[in-house]
C-alpha cells in the first residue's frame, strides 16, 4: 500500500517506508524540474541527468532526519529535490572531457555524450540555479530558515566543498601520501554534502545545536565511508553492476591504490561504525537510516 503524506509522519516512518519515500521524491523531482520553457535540447539534457535511475541517497537522508510531520513534508520533499539537483549537475561537471572523461552514468550516456559538452555545461548551470530557487521558494518555512539552508548548500558545493575537491582530484593527486590526506579528499568530494543534506534535514526539524552537531558528525563518516566504498567499487565491480564507467581511478592516490582493498575495507567499516554511534547519539530514529546503510554500503563492499 502507498503511502499518503499524512502517513509519513514521524511515528510512521520505517524500515520498508524507504521506497515509498523515494517514489515520492522521484515525483517532486518530476514537478520541481520544471523545464517547460527552456529550450528542447536543454530541457532534454536537464531531464536526461536528473530523472535517470538513482539511489537519491542523499535526499532520502535528508528526509528520514527531518522525520517529518504532515505540514513540513512537502518542504522536506522539496528540499531533498534541491539537494539531489546539486548533486546531478556535480555529475554532470565531474564527467566532462576536461574532467572524468566518463561515458556511462546512471545506466545511460553521460550528459556530454549524448547532448555534447557545451549543453552539458549548460544543463548543470540549469540544475544548480534551480537548486536555490527551490530553497528561496520552500512552503511553510521562515525567511530565516530559508537563508540558513541556503548557505549550508552553497558552502558545500563552492570552493570549499566539490568545488575544490574535483579541482584537487584533477591537479594535486600526485601530492597525497598518506591517509589523512585521501580522507580529506574523501570529505571534499563527497562527505561534505553527505554533511549539508543531513544538516539541512535537522535544520528544517529544528533541532538543537547539540543533536544537529551529533548528525553531522554521522554524516561526514558516512559520507567518507560510500567514498571509499566508490573507489573500492571501481575496481571490484563491473560497468553494469554500478551502472557508470569503472577503472576510473587509474594510477590515481585513493585509500585503495595506495593500501590496498582489503584495508580500504576496513576503513569504511570502521566509518559506518561511527556513524551509527553518532545516529543513536542524535536521537534521530536509527532503523530507516540505519536500512539505508545495510543496503547499499554494507551489502556493496562485503563483510571486513
Amino acid at each position: 500500500m502507498s503511502l499518503t503524506s499524512t502517513e509519513l509522519t514521524s511515528s510512521a516512518i520505517r524500515r520498508d517506508d524507504i521506497p515509498a519515500i523515494r517514489a515520492r521524491l522521484e515525483t517532486k523531482l518530476g514537478e520541481l524540474l520544471d523545464t517547460g520553457a527552456a529550450p528542447a535540447n536543454l530541457r532534454n539534457a536537464m531531464d536526461h541527468a536528473l530523472l535517470a535511475p538513482s539511489k537519491r541517497l542523499r535526499p532520502i537522508l535528508l528526509y528520514l532526519i527531518t522525520e517529518p510531520a504532515q505540514h513540513f513534508e512537502s518542504a522536506a520533499l522539496c528540499l531533498g529535490a534541491a539537494v539531489e539537483m546539486v548533486h546531478t549537475a556535480s555529475l554532470i561537471l565531474d564527467d566532462l572531457p576536461s574532467m572524468d572523461n566518463a561515458e556511462m552514468r546512471r545506466d545511460r550516456p553521460t550528459t556530454h555524450k549524448a547532448f555534447g559538452e557545451a549543453t552539458a555545461i549548460l544543463s548543470a548551470i540549469g540544475l544548480l540555479t534551480r537548486a536555490f530557487g527551490i530553497i528561496a521558494e520552500l512552503p511553510e518555512v521562515s525567511a530565516k530558515t530559508r537563508t540558513r539552508l541556503a548557505s549550508v548548500l552553497a558552502a558545500a558545493v563552492g570552493h570549499q566543498g566539490l568545488v575544490a575537491g574535483q579541482e584537487i582530484d584533477l591537479n594535486g593527486r600526485e601530492t597525497l601520501v598518506d591517509h589523512e590526506q585521501i580522507e580529506h579528499l574523501n570529505w571534499l568530494k563527497t562527505g561534505c554534502l553527505f554533511v549539508a543534506a543531513a544538516e539541512m534535514g535537522a535544520i528544517l526539524r529544528e533541532l538543537p545545536t547539540s543533536r544537529v552537531e551529533h548528525v553531522r558528525r554521522f554524516a561526514r563518516h558516512l559520507g567518507l565511508a560510500f567514498q571509499t566504498a566508490d573507489d573500492l567499487l571501481d575496481v571490484t565491480a563491473s560497468p553494469s553492476e554500478i551502472g557508470k564507467d569503472v577503472l576510473k581511478d587509474g594510477d590515481k592516490a585513493t585509500l585503495v591504490s595506495l593500501f590496498g582493498a582489503r584495508r580500504a575495507r576496513l576503513s569504511c567499516h570502521e566509518h559506518l561504525q561511527a556513524a551509527e554511534m553518532a545516529l543513536s547519539e542524535s536521537g534521530v530514529s536509527v532503523a530507516p537510516i540505519q536500512a539505508v546503510m545495510d543496503q547499499y554500503l554494507r551489502a556493496k563492499i562485503g563483510p571486513q
